[in-house]
């Protein structure tokens, strides 16, 4: 589906709005934050169960979309902080106006409003998902801007469900929960077919695995290897005529038995303890 034409055409429009707010001093950043919060005040009200009203407020929040860049271009402050800060902002307003739907559902058709809240989830995935496959495309230096339907297509038709009633609603999320999974579908085809694929098998490298350390033999083995204690380090040598650099404790083969010096002359009792 491609409406670039129509988006030409409705930036020619908007040039004189465009124009009035740089001359207001509105930076591009402050005209993103603008529309994020109107749109959320949309959805807000399709909650409360307004959803013709919030639904206008959300269209109106959602075209400042076309403003932000605009007026980046006009200014010369283009930059991919602006960009980036621009597509999250503008996915905070969508989910926002479908919760809003489904919030919507849930209180003024307490009878029948399971399948299309099941829907109003689909939809959000597969919108979320096709933004998610084009960000990870452009991660690995890939681009990717094909799909039969991206976001412009998806406000313009949840804005006109809205507008004219749930009955209608209810039909547009039916298409657009198919087509929200299609374009995921087809983008994630087109970039895992423009990447490169695992070598072939000639030329690949395993990655090396560390070596495990061999497990201790049962007690009892013969054949288990048999560990050697380290040998205690030599003394040094010892030159005749020096003392011992390294003297340690002697052994007294008498250190048992009582001296004569020690011994009381009154004492009958040769225990040979030292008193």
């Amino acid at each position: 589906m491609d409406l670039g034409n129509w988006k030409d055409a409705a930036r020619g429009r908007l040039r004189p709005l465009v124009l009035t707010l740089d001359r207001w001093g509105l930076s591009p950043l402050a005209v993103s934050i603008a529309g994020t919060v109107i749109a959320l005040l949309g959805a807000w009200m399709v909650a409360e169960g307004l959803l013709f009203l919030g639904t206008l407020v959300f269209l109106i929040g959602s075209a400042c979309d076309m403003l932000d860049g605009a007026l980046a271009r006009l200014q010369g402050t283009v930059s991919r902080r602006g960009a980036f800060l621009d597509s999250v902002l503008d996915r905070f307003g969508e989910a926002g106006y479908l919760t809003g739907i489904a919030i919507w559902y849930m209180s003024q058709m307490p009878d029948n409003w399971l399948r299309a809240v099941i829907l109003v989830l689909v939809v959000m995935f597969g919108s979320l998902a096709t933004s998610y496959v084009r960000a990870r495309a452009e991660g690995v230096g890939e681009t990717c801007t094909i799909g039969v339907l991206q976001r412009t297509e998806r406000v313009v038709a949840l804005g006109v469900g809205g507008l004219l009633g749930h009955v209608v609603l209810y039909g547009i999320l039916w298409l657009l929960a198919i087509l929200t999974l299609l374009t995921t579908i087809q983008r994630i085809v087109h970039v895992a077919g423009k990447l490169p694929g695992p070598p072939p098998p000639g030329e690949r490298t395993r990655e090396p695995q560390p070596e495990a350390e061999p497990e201790p033999a049962p007690a009892g083995d013969p054949d288990a290897p048999t560990r050697v204690a380290p040998e205690p380090d030599a003394a040094p040598p010892v030159t005749p005529g020096e003392p011992d650099p390294q003297p340690g404790p002697r052994t007294d083969p008498y250190a048992n038995e009582p001296w004569p010096g020690d011994r009381d002359p009154d004492d009958d009792d040769d225990d040979g303890i030292r008193r």
